[in-house]
């Protein structure tokens, strides 16, 4: 099961770009030649079967769940040869096994400041940090250029099993005095029990939180000025579902 709150990551490979708006193409690259992507070089492919190749690879910085691409190809009209062709689409949780989506095609891109791209391949949901382009042909220069890829990403806590039926995390840890949950439920409508135990199994707090719409982060108070420095458990339950959490309390 999946709460939909699909997002947009965009990826620039550039040295420096500039920000422009268009009420009539919302999505249009500009035609600089450095507002991209350039490589005339070839060198060690991150994937070691590949050998030598052109290539480039985005560390998203954190994992994601990959849906739809948009590309823009090397749009500068001096240097349109130098767009990717066909190329080889990878993915990676670790940088070092690869998953591959397949091998495509990208249209040559028009040189217009109108350029809003075209649609790329789909992840179709795959979990990843590391996604990794390596062309096979251009459009005959002797570089080889991209502007920028577009993906739709979901975030993956807000990816619940039904078995568990919903995802819970806690921050700060260790903490002073009270701590945030971060809750996401495919059930919103029942209130979810909360109750802090010391390292004997003593209940020090019971309590109970009603989740709000579009709301996934709540402060719980903890008095932790009333609590020695420890450990803690923190026990999280919905529909006799349970999630704990040990807790370190700090000062």
């Amino acid at each position: 099961m999946m709460k939909t709150r699909n997002i947009y990551i965009l990826l620039l490979a550039f040295l420096s770009f500039q920000l422009t708006q268009a009420q009539c193409y919302p999505d249009r690259h500009s035609t600089n030649w450095f507002d991209g992507w350039v490589s005339c070089d070839m060198s060690q492919n991150p994937i070691t079967s590949y050998g030598e190749t052109h290539w480039i690879m985005y560390d998203l910085g954190y994992e994601y769940i990959l849906n739809k691409t948009q590309f823009w190809n090397a749009n500068e009209p001096k240097n349109l040869d130098y767009g990717i062709q066909e190329f080889n689409l990878d993915y990676s949780l670790d940088g070092v096994t690869w998953t591959n989506v397949g091998t495509f095609n990208m249209t040559q891109a028009s040189g217009l400041s109108t350029y809003e791209g075209d649609e790329g391949p789909d992840f179709d949901s795959a979990k990843a940090r590391y996604v990794l382009i390596t062309p096979n042909s251009n459009y005959g220069g002797n570089c080889y250029g991209l502007s920028e890829l577009k993906i739709s990403i979901t975030d993956p806590f807000l990816v619940i099993d039904e078995k568990d039926g919903f995802n819970a995390s806690i921050y700060p840890n260790p903490f002073v005095n009270n701590i945030s949950l971060r809750v996401a439920a495919l059930d919103e409508s029942t209130p979810l029990e909360y109750t802090l135990y010391d390292i004997l199994g003593r209940a020090i707090i019971s309590n109970r939180l009603t989740m709000a719409a579009d709301t996934d982060t709540y402060e719980l108070a903890l008095n932790g000025d009333n609590l020695h420095i420890g450990i803690y458990i923190l026990k999280v339950i919905q529909n006799g579902k349970e999630q704990s959490f040990k807790l370190i309390k700090s000062k």
